[in-house]
């Protein structure tokens, strides 16, 4: 009956784990749900920018000639360590110098207010893995905007219409974000961008091309909003949770037969026990992972289980002993996972119960032995009391 229980625990605390709540997979990883509230955050940001034309009389000019400030507000929010969307809000001066008369007061300046929403797509955690702690993030973007352009900030016709006469395109943009975090909450970035708007934006007419450009350079400063990791859901396998209710059913029946037989044989002679001094089995078990040393939290049940059995024999002894399957691997490998294991299960039994390492012991076999006929089982560490 014992069994029973520790096997009824163990696989309600699995199904437990492999039910929570998940938003997301990237590159296979399944994520937890955040609050619509995490995952925020708010930039602010100032530089340059260089108006391209083809077939205009500026187009030869002097570089530094061309170069016009700007400065970005933006806000955005990360669904997942890969995708994220995000608004922006900027504006700058357009450092012009073609002879375009209806810049008016100006002369060669021209000023422009905008914005765009994009797309962004986190290469480092794409392609090496999530890493909430990584320093630098390669971040490129796309996306749609619009943007308008004035030739006096404070009046921009002088009939004071707002529209009337005012030159507005839509933009399409791209670029690349280099993001450093400095801290969890706080980053300095560099966004390198380019947008395509119509020729006739600047108030220029007859280049050679439809379409006009601006690149842009912009540091700034991020300052996330809410939670920013994201947590991964340790989901058991449920090939695992199968092979667990399979015992459970197993032992049931058993539990059955026996309550079937009667309590006393008033014909049988009374038997003596025998008491033998040999390495008694307890029922508990940890399994791990393909390929992993790590204990899931439905298997912290079976140490706990453990730890309560030496703090109520305080002359008990424990060994715990590792293996790996056969099926994956090398055998030195596997030795050497099955050590991690068997070390990992004896660290929590200590660290984390107060059991006195010298009531401890562990062995590792590696794939040298296989102590269950499936071979998913043999990821396992088990209890042997001494």
């Amino acid at each position: 009956m014992k069994k029973f229980s520790l096997l009824l625990m163990s696989a309600l605390v699995a199904i437990g784990m492999s039910a929570q709540d998940v938003q997301n997979v990237s590159n296979g990883t399944v994520y937890l749900k955040d609050k619509a509230s995490d995952h925020w955050y708010i930039g602010l940001s100032g530089g340059t920018n260089l108006y391209i034309t083809k077939g205009e009389n500026d187009a030869d000019a002097d570089f530094g000639d061309r170069l016009g400030w700007m400065g970005q507000l933006e806000v955005g929010k990360w669904v997942s360590p890969i995708w994220g969307v995000r608004g922006v809000i900027d504006a700058g001066l357009i450092k012009h110098v073609a002879d375009v008369p209806l810049v008016g007061p100006n002369g060669l300046d021209h000023n422009w207010i905008g914005g765009h929403v994009d797309v962004m797509y986190n290469i480092n955690n794409a392609w090496f893995g999530y890493n909430p702690n990584r320093v630098w993030n390669l971040i490129p973007y796309v996306g749609m905007g619009y943007m308008y352009g004035m030739a006096d900030w404070k009046k921009p016709n002088e009939d004071g219409d707002t529209f009337k006469g005012q030159n507005q395109s839509l933009t399409w943009n791209a670029g690349l974000i280099n993001n450093f975090q400095v801290a969890k909450n706080f980053s300095i970035f560099i966004d390198l961008g380019y947008r395509v708007m119509q020729e006739t934006f600047d108030f220029a007419r007859g280049g050679d091309y439809e379409w006009d450009s601006m690149v842009s350079g912009v540091l700034g400063v991020k300052f996330g909003l809410g939670k920013q990791e994201f947590t991964p859901a340790e989901l058991m396998d449920y090939n695992l949770i199968n092979d667990l209710n399979s015992q459970i059913n197993r032992l049931r029946a058993e539990n059955e037969d026996l309550s079937k037989r009667p309590a006393s044989c008033p014909e049988c002679p009374e038997i003596q026990p025998v008491v033998q001094e040999e390495t008694v089995y307890v029922p508990n078990v940890v399994f791990f992972r393909l390929n992993s040393a790590k204990i899931d939290k439905g298997q912290q049940v079976s140490i706990y289980n453990t730890a309560q059995y030496l703090k109520e024999n305080p002359n008990a002894k424990v060994k715990i002993t590792a293996y790996a399957d056969r099926l994956t691997g090398t055998p030195e490998y596997n030795m050497a996972l099955s050590e991690r294991r068997a070390k990992a299960v004896a660290n929590a039994l200590i660290n984390e119960y107060g059991i006195d390492s010298s009531r401890v012991s562990v062995d590792w076999k590696g794939d040298t032995e296989q102590p269950y006929e499936v071979n998913e089982w043999n990821r396992v560490a088990i209890f042997f009391t001494e």
